[in-house]
């Protein structure tokens, strides 16, 4: 009797087995199409992108062609939207190369999850490639970005729009946490600045940030003036003496350059309008509306200062009113933010 109910059990259990191993192997090859299918839609949206981004040569030139040459503003208009249809979320911008480390991509525009999982996406709010300023694109350390593991300094770094080629060099590799928002940060020149997470070898979501930042090769370097500087109150004066011999002078009227607190209080704008174009770009909504401050306090000391920053209570939930803590760093004549965090 005891061997007839010991039979039961075994018969049991390995049915029980049975039907484990055939749900692992039900859900491993579910994971095995889910993975191929998310690499056939990235292989096809590349193809595509480059497609266009190759048969968009002039896309201004096709557009002013349908519109007739006397009609002025009409030019004007038709011009404005060629140039907006360029920037369309998840359209090809560029395409990106880096010969060193093999890595041949095109970059689309936006930063969301379906587009990041196409190609590198360039960040909403930042330089087109060849613009003056800060051309900031991310991309998966896993797929698209994974090379950059062995790219360094001095590596040639090409953009190819559909105007034309555009040449960068690597200048700088860094490791920063996922808070730090500088690297985002306008320039005055021309920069690329590629972004992915770090380290390459960890499963799952990495701690940290990958940082290649690269310079436009071929320009000339720009004048040095105060960053992020007001407006000159009078307008430059350039006086050039003809003959032989005889050098240039330039004189620049006195111009008001704003303090620590206003260029402190500057940054924490820019963040603020970032971190809301943000949550645009992944259609997020905070309770209440955008993330707005009703006032900021401001205490430097040196080369660093910490800001309080209090939420208007609409941007959370009523009633509440957190506070933004922001520790900051002098940097390039301005300020930039090292870490934030909302308490």
């Amino acid at each position: 009797m005891q061997g007839h109910q010991g039979g039961q059990s075994s018969s049991r259990s390995a049915g029980v087995l049975r039907w484990a191993e055939r749900l692992l192997v039900v859900a491993g090859a579910a994971m095995l199409v889910w993975c191929g299918v998310l690499l056939a839609d990235a292989s096809l949206a590349q193809r595509a992108a480059r497609h266009s981004l190759e048969t968009a040569s002039h896309p201004e030139a096709s557009v002013l062609s349908r519109v007739p040459k006397e009609t002025t503003e009409g030019s004007r208009k038709a011009a404005n939207v060629a140039k907006a249809a360029k920037v369309v979320r998840g359209s090809a911008i560029a395409g990106l190369s880096i010969p060193r480390v093999e890595l041949s991509t095109v970059v689309l525009h936006g930063s969301d999850a379906r587009t990041l999982r196409r190609g590198p996406g360039h960040l909403e709010n930042t330089a087109l490639p060849g613009e003056s300023g800060n051309v900031v694109i991310a991309g998966h350390r896993d797929s698209f970005f994974r090379p950059l593991q062995h790219i360094r300094v001095g590596d040639d770094i090409f953009m190819d729009t559909p105007q034309r080629r555009f040449h960068y060099r690597v200048t700088s590799l860094r490791v920063v946490n996922p808070h730090d928002l500088s690297v985002l940060e306008p320039t005055d020149d021309a920069t690329l600045t590629l972004i992915t997470c770090y380290p390459f070898w960890v499963l799952g979501n990495a701690p940290d940030r990958f940082i290649v930042r690269a310079t436009r090769v071929g320009e000339a370097a720009p004048v040095a003036l105060p960053a992020r500087t007001a407006p000159l109150r009078e307008p430059i004066q350039v006086a050039v003496a003809q003959g032989a011999g005889v050098k240039a002078s330039v004189v620049l009227k006195t111009a008001k350059v704003p303090d620590d607190q206003a260029l402190v209080r500057e940054a924490i704008e820019r963040f603020r309008v970032t971190y809301n174009a943000r949550l645009i770009s992944r259609k997020d909504a905070r309770p209440g509306g955008p993330l707005r401050f009703q006032a900021c306090e401001v205490v430097i000391d040196g080369d660093r200062a910490d800001a309080a920053c209090t939420a208007a209570a609409q941007s959370v939930n009523e009633g509440e009113s957190p506070v933004w803590a922001a520790a900051l760093v002098r940097a390039d004549g301005g300020w930039a933010i090292r870490s934030i965090l909302m308490d």
